[in-house]
Order: structure tokens, then C-alpha cells, then sequence
């Protein structure tokens, strides 16, 4: 009997084994449970991802590691249309006016002129030395890269700004951009964007033959005197004013402006009943007692044997006709001074002058015409005609 039963044991340990194993026996397997499938196989992935303590801790690191990335470069970013303005603010400037050399300036080729610009700081900045007008386009017209300003300019202050400059050899017009530069080197200049630049415009017109002697029609031209300047031909680009207004006088003006006036006349009629040959400036004074009248031209470099040449007269049939022309002139925009002045009625001749220019020579010049009443206003039609330098 016990040799029996061990074989019948083994027999059931073996079933046992096989059956734990997953093997099946036809016809005593129950069906499959899907549910139970799927239980079993995510249990085994979860079992198998036994690095799981480092799982837990990152589906936490997320949400602690974005709060402390939102307020890192983005905030200092938004910060920075802040700093924009207070640079800015920092350089501003103001273009106020041309001091020499106005906008379309005639000059002989070669000439050595300096340009000046009046500037006012309108920014938070004190313009110091170490601040330049630089050069930033067109035509450079002899100037230096970088020009220093010539002294401290605190906020809200005004400055004259100069740059040494020469007109080129050929005819033609040229003009040239120029910037502020502060001491950090940073560029900025004028207008609603603060970058606008300031600039120069000139002319360049070769000298010109003026005819001085007529031969009965032989030889009409004979090339005596070469014409450096002709302050008829260029009368609008000077500027005219009274004593009293804040502004200029229009050019050419109306003969009917009690104000003053100047305008262009060929071939003026003056007092003695003669036509004078060439181009007459016919101005008025402001009609009051004292009135005046003055027209201030660009600058030019004179040269050794200048000389300014020109008729002064009365209009013909302004019979109260009693005037005093002046000749003036600034130095690099420096004070006003009189070179001479004539007193002219209407009694009489006409007055030709012949002024040498020499004491003046190297000299940048701004050259001002000026018309005075002795008294009263009444038919003060004073004539400069050909009023021109020659050498």
C-alpha cells in the first residue's frame, strides 16, 4: 500500500506545479477575465517602476520650479521702457537757429567759412567738453570728424556751437548732417525723435567777370576786377529787419509795408533823373522817426584786396529823401561793427563808393547793409545799386 501512494503523490505535486505555472489542461481552463488581464499588467508596471520615490518628488518639483522662473528676466525686461526715457531725457537738444552761414549760402570755391549752430540742452544732462558735433552724412565740406563743444552746457541753457568747415572747388550745391555726441559716446540730436540732425547748405558759384569798361561796344568785357560777391543777386538770402520787430522783414517785401521793405529793381531811377545801369536794392525804413532797415548776409572769408563797391542814392521824386547808409559787419558772429556809413539827401548827386576791405582780410565776415532815417520816414526810398565786392 505505502509503495502505491507515492506515485499517486508525485502525480498530484506535479499537477499543482503546472497549473501555477500558466499551463492549461483541455478542458478545465475557465475563460478569460480581460479586466483582471489588465489589473495584473498595471500592477506589474507599477511594480516595476521601483524608481518611483524620484517619481513622486518631480511631479512636485513643476509647480515649485515655475513660481520661482516667473519673475526672473521677464520682470527685468518689462523694466526697460522705464530706462529708455530717462536716457533720453538724459540728451536732448533743441535746434534755435543759424547763426552764420544760412541755409543756401552762396560762396566762392575754396572759401574757409565756420558753420554755428545756437543749440539749447533741453534734457536732464549738463553738456560738458568731452560732448561733440559730430559728422554723420552727406557732403563733410572740410570738417573734422568730431568737433568738442567749447564749454559746459547745464540744462536749459542755450550754446553757439561751432564747426570749421570749406567750401569744395566745383560748383554745385552741398550740404552736410551733423550729430551731438555725449561724453558715453551715445549720438542724439534734435527735433520730436531726438534724432533729427542739424546741417549745413551751401552753394558753390565760381567768380564771376564784371564788366568795368565799354570800348563804344569793342571789346565790351574786359576782365579788370573778378566779382567775390554780389549782395544784389543774393539779396534773399539775407536777413532783413527793423529795430523794433522780433522777427525778419519777407523778401522781397511790398512797397506798402510800413514796417519796411526790400526789393529788386533793375535799373533804378535816382534823384539826379538818371537810370542807373545794373540792379538796385530799393529799401524803406520802418516809417517811423528813426526807423530802419538792415539785412545781415552769410558769411565769407575776405581776402587781402577786397573791396566793396556800390552807388547809394534816392529813389527819383522822394524829394523829403534824407537817409544814412552803414556798412557793418560781424566776425564770426562776434559783436556788431561799423566799417563806415554816408549820409545822403535827396539834393544830393548820387555817391559811389570804393571801400577797401583789407583791414578785414582772413577775417569770416557776416557783411550787414543798413539804412537809417535822419528823422522823419517820409519817402525814404534808399537805393544801394550794385552793391558787390570785388578783388
Amino acid at each position: 500500500m505505502k509503495k502505491r501512494l507515492v506515485p499517486i503523490s508525485v502525480l498530484m505535486i506535479l499537477a499543482i506545479l503546472l497549473t501555477s505555472c500558466g499551463f492549461t489542461i483541455q478542458g478545465n481552463t475557465p475563460p478569460l477575465d480581460e479586466n483582471a488581464i489588465n489589473t495584473a499588467v498595471a500592477q506589474t508596471l507599477a511594480a516595476n517602476s521601483v524608481i518611483a520615490p524620484t517619481n513622486t518628488p518631480q511631479s512636485a518639483v513643476l509647480p515649485t520650479a515655475e513660481p520661482s522662473i516667473t519673475p526672473q528676466p521677464l520682470a527685468t525686461v518689462a523694466q526697460q521702457p522705464s530706462i529708455t526715457p530717462t536716457t533720453d531725457n538724459c540728451n536732448r537738444a533743441k535746434y534755435e537757429s543759424d547763426i552764420t552761414v544760412p541755409d543756401g549760402s552762396v560762396m566762392a570755391p575754396d572759401t574757409a567759412f565756420i558753420k554755428t549752430w545756437r543749440l539749447t540742452n533741453t534734457g536732464t544732462c549738463t553738456w560738458t567738453t568731452n560732448y561733440a558735433i559730430v559728422y554723420s552724412g552727406g557732403d563733410q565740406l572740410g570738417a573734422l570728424a568730431a568737433t568738442n563743444l567749447p564749454g559746459n552746457v547745464p540744462p536749459g541753457a542755450t550754446v553757439d556751437v561751432s564747426v570749421q568747415m570749406k567750401s569744395p572747388s566745383a560748383d554745385g550745391k552741398y550740404a552736410g548732417n551733423f550729430m551731438l555726441r555725449s561724453d558715453t559716446g551715445l549720438i542724439f540730436g534734435t527735433g520730436a525723435s531726438h534724432m533729427a540732425p542739424i546741417f549745413v547748405s551751401i552753394e558753390v558759384v565760381k567768380a564771376q567777370v564784371v564788366p568795368t569798361l565799354n570800348f563804344g561796344g569793342f571789346l565790351p568785357f574786359i576782365p579788370l576786377e573778378l566779382l567775390a560777391y554780389d549782395f544784389g543777386a543774393n539779396y534773399c538770402l539775407a536777413n532783413w529787419r527793423n529795430a523794433t520787430a522780433v522777427g525778419f522783414l519777407a523778401c522781397p517785401g511790398a512797397k506798402t509795408d510800413d514796417s519796411g521793405f526790400v526789393v529788386q529793381v533793375d535799373s533804378p531811377k535816382l534823384q539826379d533823373g538818371n537810370t542807373a545801369n545794373g540792379v538796385g536794392l530799393f529799401t524803406h525804413p520802418q516809417w517811423i522817426d528813426g526807423g530802419s532797415i538792415s539785412g545781415t548776409y552769410p558769411i565769407m572769408t575776405v581776402e587781402n584786396g577786397m573791396k566793396f563797391r556800390a552807388t547809394l542814392g534816392c529813389g527819383f521824386g522822394g524829394a523829403a529823401c534824407d537817409v544814412r547808409f552803414m556798412l557793418r559787419y560781424r566776425i564770426e558772429g562776434g559783436t556788431l561793427q561799423e566799417l563806415n556809413h554816408w549820409d545822403v539827401k535827396y539834393a544830393d548827386a548820387p555817391l559811389k563808393l570804393d571801400v577797401d576791405l583789407s583791414s578785414l582780410a582772413g577775417k569770416n565776415v557776416n557783411f550787414v547793409l543798413q539804412v537809417v532815417t535822419n528823422g522823419s520816414s517820409a519817402q525814404d526810398w534808399a537805393y544801394w545799386v550794385n552793391p558787390r565786392i570785388v578783388k
